[in-house]
This record gives C-alpha cells, sequence and structure tokens, in this order.
C-alpha cells in the first residue's frame, strides 16, 4: 500500500507543481505582497498531501463500497429496490457534496438549504434512470438527447442571468464525494451482465446525473428571481497568517464530516442487511474513509487559504491593466494543469483505463480533457471581454457535443459525458471562478453573468474532446474498441424472483 501511495504523491506533485511555478512566475511581474505568495506555496504543499492522500483513499474504499453495494444490487432481482437505492444514494451523496455548498451559499434568491435539496433530488432521479439504463441496456445517446433537448428549451424561458449558474450546478454537483461512488455504483450494476456491451453501460450514469440539477435548477428559475449580493471584495486577503489557517481548517472539517456522513450511515445500513463486506475489506475501507477525510480536509483548506485569493488578486489586478489581454493565454495554461489535477478527474482516469484495459489510456485522456478545458477557460475569459450571452457559447456547445454522438463511439460518449461531471471540480471553483471574478471586478461586468458559467463551460468541453478522441479511435483502428458492432443481447434478468 505504501508503494500505491508514493505513486499518488508523485502524481499530485507532477500536476499540481506546474500551477506552481506559473504563479511564482507571475509574481516577478505583478505585486504580490510577500504573504500571498507564502501562503500560496504552502498551500501547494497542502494541496499536493491532501490530493494524494484523497485517491489512495479512494482506491481502497469509495471503489469497493460502490461496487458492493452494485452487485448486490443487481442479485436482489427486485426493481423498486434497486431503484429506490439508486435514488437515496443520488440524492444524499449530491446534498454531502462540499463543492455544491459552496455554490449555493453565493445564490441570496434562493434559500441554500431549498437549492441543495431540489438539487440532490435531481441527481437522485438522474440516478434512477441510469441504473435502469445500465441493467436494461437503455441507449445513453437517446436518453442524453433527450436531456438535453429539454435544457435547452428551458433557457428560453428563464431569466438569462440565472443560465449560467443553472449549467454551473451541472457540473459542480458530480464532485470529488459523489463521482467515486456513482462511477464505481454502475460498474457494480453491470458486473452481471453477460453482453459484451457491458462495459459501455458501465459508464455514463455521471453524465445524466449531471442533466438532472440543470433542469431543477432552471425550474427554480421559474419561481425564484434570480440575484446575487456576493460581493469579493471583502474575499481578497493579502496578508495571510497561520490564524487564517486555522479557522478554515475547522470549517473544512465541519464540512468533510457533514459531507461523509450521510454516505457512512447508508454503508452501514446496507452492510447491517447484506453482511456483503467481509472483515478484511472492512479494514481497507475503514482506513480509505480516513484517509479521504484526511485528504479532503487538507485539499479543501489550501484551496480556500492561497489559492482562492490569489485567484482574485491575479484576475483583478491584470484585467486592470493594459495587459489585461494576457489573461487568456495565462487563463488556458493554468486551466489545462489544474484539469490534470481535479482528484476526481484522476478517479474517472484510472477507472477508465482499468475498466478498459489500457485500450483508453490514462494520458490521453489527461490530455484530451485539458487541452479542452484550456480552450473552455480562454473562451470564458473572452466572454468576460467583449461582455457577450453565455447562451451564445452554451447552445453551440451543446449541440456540438449532441452532433458528436452521431459519429463516436457509444463507449467513448459515455466516458466524455462521465469526464464532463469531474471537471468542474474543487480547483476550478477555488481558483478560476475567483480569477473570473477579479476580471468582472475590475472591467465592471456583472459577477453573476461574467464570472458564473466558466463550470459550464470548462465541464462542456470533455464532451467534445473525447468524443473527437473517440472518433479518431474509430477510424484509425476499429478492431480496438468498436462498441457499435459488438452483441447487443442484454441478460435476462427475472425482477419476480425473490430475493434469495
Amino acid at each position: 500500500m505504501l508503494g500505491i501511495f508514493k505513486s499518488n504523491l508523485k502524481e499530485s506533485f507532477s500536476t499540481i507543481m506546474p500551477i506552481v511555478l506559473i504563479v511564482a512566475f507571475l509574481s516577478i511581474f505583478v505585486p504580490v505582497t510577500p504573504s500571498l505568495i507564502a501562503s500560496f506555496i504552502i498551500s501547494s504543499i497542502i494541496l499536493i498531501i491532501g490530493s494524494a492522500l484523497f485517491t489512495f483513499g479512494v482506491d481502497i474504499s469509495m471503489i469497493l463500497i460502490g461496487e458492493k453495494i452494485g452487485n448486490k444490487l443487481v442479485k436482489s432481482k427486485k426493481i423498486w429496490i434497486v431503484l429506490l437505492v439508486s435514488f437515496i444514494i443520488g440524492t444524499v451523496v449530491t446534498v454531502a457534496e462540499p463543492d455544491l455548498r459552496v455554490l449555493a451559499q453565493q445564490i441570496t434568491s434562493i434559500p441554500t438549504l431549498t437549492l441543495i435539496i431540489v438539487i440532490g433530488v435531481g441527481v437522485g432521479l438522474s440516478l434512477l434512470l441510469s441504473s435502469l439504463r445500465s441493467l436494461y441496456g437503455w441507449s445513453l445517446n437517446v436518453m442524453l438527447l433527450i436531456g438535453y433537448i429539454i435544457v435547452l428549451v428551458f433557457t428560453f424561458f428563464i431569466p438569462e442571468e440565472f443560465v449560467p449558474v443553472a449549467f454551473d450546478t451541472g457540473g459542480i454537483t458530480t464532485g470529488t464525494i459523489s463521482l467515486p461512488f456513482i462511477l464505481t455504483l454502475g460498474v457494480g450494476l453491470v458486473a452481471n451482465r453477460t453482453d459484451k456491451k457491458a462495459q459501455e453501460s458501465g459508464f455514463g450514469l455521471v453524465s445524466l446525473c449531471s442533466v438532472g440539477p440543470i433542469i431543477m435548477v432552471m425550474l427554480l428559475a421559474l419561481i425564484y428571481s434570480p440575484t446575487s449580493s456576493y460581493d469579493p471584495y471583502n474575499l481578497i486577503r493579502l496578508n495571510i497568517n497561520f490564524i487564517d489557517y486555522i479557522e478554515q481548517l475547522k470549517i473544512s472539517i465541519s464540512d468533510v464530516i457533514i459531507s461523509l456522513s450521510p454516505i457512512l450511515v447508508v454503508f452501514v445500513i446496507f452492510q447491517f442487511l447484506t453482511r456483503a463486506i467481509s472483515k478484511i475489506e472492512m479494514r481497507k475501507i475503514i482506513l480509505g474513509i480516513v484517509l479521504i477525510f484526511l485528504g479532503l480536509t487538507l485539499f479543501f483548506t489550501s484551496a480556500n487559504v492561497g489559492f482562492m485569493d490569489m485567484g482574485y488578486f491575479i484576475g483583478k489586478y491584470i484585467a486592470g491593466t493594459q495587459y489585461k489581454y494576457l489573461l487568456i493565454p495565462l487563463g488556458m495554461i493554468i486551466a489545462f494543469y489544474i484539469a490534470i489535477a481535479e482528484p476526481a478527474v484522476q478517479v474517472l482516469n484510472s477507472q477508465i483505463e482499468e475498466i478498459t484495459e489500457g485500450n483508453i489510456s490514462k494520458k490521453t485522456l489527461n490530455i484530451s480533457l485539458a487541452l479542452g478545458v484550456s480552450i473552455a477557460t480562454g473562451m470564458s475569459i473572452i466572454r468576460i471581454f467583449t461582455n457577450t450571452s453565455f447562451l451564445y457559447y452554451i447552445i453551440p456547445g451543446q449541440i456540438l457535443s449532441l452532433v458528436l454522438m452521431l459519429f463516436c463511439p457509444k463507449l467513448f460518449t459515455a466516458i466524455a459525458f462521465d469526464a464532463g461531471g469531474a471537471t468542474g471540480g474543487t480547483l476550478t471553483a477555488a481558483f478560476l471562478l475567483p480569477i473570473t471574478i477579479g476580471i468582472c471586478l475590475a472591467t465592471g461586468t456583472n459577477v453573476l453573468k461574467g464570472a458564473f458559467g466558466i463550470a459550464a463551460l470548462v465541464s462542456l468541453a470533455p464532451l467534445i474532446t473525447i468524443q473527437i478522441v473517440g472518433i479518431i479511435y474509430k477510424y484509425r483502428n476499429k478492431t480496438v474498441i468498436n462498441v457499435d458492432d459488438l452483441d447487443d443481447s442484454i441478460i435476462d434478468f427475472d425482477w419476480g424472483e425473490e430475493y434469495d
């Protein structure tokens, strides 16, 4: 196990250090206070350790829990149990998502708890439908097409200011807590499938869970007025001290406990009813949960102290100078490495490489994801400078991603849409979003209309880039993964039999 952790630590270091070096280089030309640059470096070290601990913990606990629950649900042969458990898990892990809580607190026109619960229900319903798809082999393309058509129709009936926020929820809800759990649940649900398309059906749960929240928030937009009193001026701390870390550590510990508790309750109930996990597996799971707790606590503390403050400052300062357009390539470079450093992305890529037996390599996924996120970030900054509508970017992008489904192997489509739910994570909210908010402050752009929406565009990018990679794979080597020609039969479940 120590060797695996060292590997995770090395990987975390190699992905986060480029961001540190870029910011260190910028500090030569930007009047960053010694306190702020010191806190950024300290936070980077903590972030590297936290990310490694989290990834290691997920590998030995969350993945096992998700697969066990998925397998047991299939073996129960009772469709109502699958639907009920899927809905509960989807709702619980979403309500527990720390990234969602951060976003919800910025939307002051809707009560935070109301927004979180409604989004959680949206994910629960989406996971319910996703589970049915995994069991029966329903077409992901058709389900996604229907979902996004509903979303696109809604955009014409809600206030424009609310559209970026609604799309952001789709990218943020499937984050560091929920993504590994949902992803492995899908793997567990198809474990007993005998057809060759079982591999394809194991992916796609995350993608559908990203559509539900968007629709639910758009429904709320028909009731509430989309306003926000978010004022980041008071959050730009140029002098950070030890007390700031202690205060944030307390908040992070509380948030992580709240985030993990619902999942632990579901796990305890599952184990009590099924006894599906052995003592050896239980020890691994307990160790993994402890590591996840430590890793997330360190990760969120460092992301909110140092990283966020640096993001605000860089965006606001450079945007107020004659060199403001340098923020476009700069933001793209930073976003490239942030996409690779996101913990949820690393979990997803590792799972994909393992399940596809190396046919889809982690390196290929990392590069295609990072390029897409980089381009999306550049477009987000251009959108602020030109003060153009978010709709001009999101609608053509969504249409393009749906058109690509017609030419892309279904497995790559499922992976692409899952990746979209993984990219808009903690580092996006803690560094890229503050940069765009800082730009809005310097340029006088409406923060709600200008800064928000970056998580949505970042989540949209993999839908396009990975599907393009899939099309290239299809035409360059059809024998590697050509799921369109594989057996289409689905195992016949007798849902009427009693659980044995």
